[in-house]
């Protein structure tokens, strides 16, 4: 592939959304259970993002007491003929976001003691990372931190870890095989590969989850990206809330199941018991063809990987499994 191709690949996937004409003020919080805060990726101000579009239209039908903010910023138009020179202006574009960001988002909520989760894409991980750094102690209203194929590197870490209350990391969705963006342009742009292919290297400060998303809205390949996973942050986080939405399970017998790591995203992990009394992980999957679909794995010390659940509500799913509101066994 030529230069001029690759940056012509990177132009092309990282602007598949068209950009906004310009910026708006925060939206205010209007007082729901929670706030789910979306940080949109390169390519300039997106005002409506398929992944907003996504929580909005979930939480609308199962009437859940929450709200999503979509924090529009300018993350850099991309210029096909100077792509690296964008991508460069994009990250410092970013840096230069936070404060703004903290101040007018995080600050805010924190003063209205609302409960919040923060969600960034792509280089909106980076705002969001560089806001939890300028944070003077633990945000008391923090409930939760999503990165969606992170464009950092896997080196990268949080340098002000007193701003996540405690037992909290930071969850990172990276796509190994699916997102073409850091598998081909990310790491041409950088030598190290990116937390959002690979994972990020201190897991004390991060949950690396894999899942199988391409890093465009119908972008290259299979029409499956970070949008899909909306669905899932929301029931995982309203459940942490005390939040449940009822449902019933599908009926299900214990079946042996391959690693399916190509269709299925890896959403979350918790201990159980396992076979003959020994320690197991239960783990939560979403299928990315149908992202309304989940199931529940019990992995054994041994490697057996047992179907204990499936359904399509997630919230039914961990009853059955025994986990109260708040993600406790």
């Amino acid at each position: 592939m030529t230069l001029i191709s690759k940056f012509l690949v990177l132009a092309t996937m990282y602007s598949v959304q068209s950009p906004g004409a310009g910026r708006e003020d925060p939206p205010q919080a209007d007082g729901g259970s929670l706030t789910f805060v979306y940080l949109h990726g390169f390519g300039g101000v997106k005002e409506s993002p398929e992944f907003c579009e996504n929580m909005r239209e979930f939480i609308a039908e199962e009437k859940a007491p929450a709200e999503v903010i979509n924090y529009e910023w300018d993350s850099v138009r991309v210029d096909v003929l100077q792509a690296g020179a964008s991508w460069i202006k994009a990250q410092e574009m970013a840096d230069a976001e936070a404060p703004r960001f903290k101040r007018e988002v995080i600050d805010r909520l924190e003063r209205q003691g609302q409960p919040y989760v923060l969600v960034g894409f792509s280089v909106g991980s980076r705002v969001v990372l560089r806001a939890l750094e300028l944070a003077e102690g633990e945000l008391a209203h923090l409930r939760g931190v999503y990165f969606l194929g992170s464009a950092m590197t896997k080196e990268t870490t949080l340098k002000n870890r007193s701003a996540l209350p405690q037992g909290m990391k930071i969850t990172n969705y990276h796509s190994p095989v699916r997102d073409m963006v850091h598998r081909m342009a990310f790491q041409f742009m950088s030598d190290t590969p990116g937390g959002g292919q690979v994972g990020f290297e201190d897991t004390e400060v991060f949950d690396n989850y894999p899942v199988s998303c391409s890093h465009a809205h119908k972008g290259v390949g299979l029409p499956i990206d970070y949008s899909g996973l909306a669905e899932a942050i929301a029931f995982l986080e309203l459940y942490e809330a005390g939040e449940v939405i009822e449902g019933r399970t599908k009926l299900n017998w214990e079946t042996r199941v391959m690693e399916g790591e190509i269709w299925w995203n890896r959403l979350r992990t918790l201990p159980a018991a396992g076979a003959g009394g020994g320690m197991a992980e239960i783990v939560l999957e979403q299928h990315t063809v149908r992202p309304g679909y989940y199931r529940a794995l019990r992995i054994d010390p041994g490697g057996e990987r047992l179907r204990v659940a499936r359904g399509e509500n997630l919230h039914a799913i961990l009853a059955e499994l025994g986990v109260r509101p708040g993600l406790e066994r």
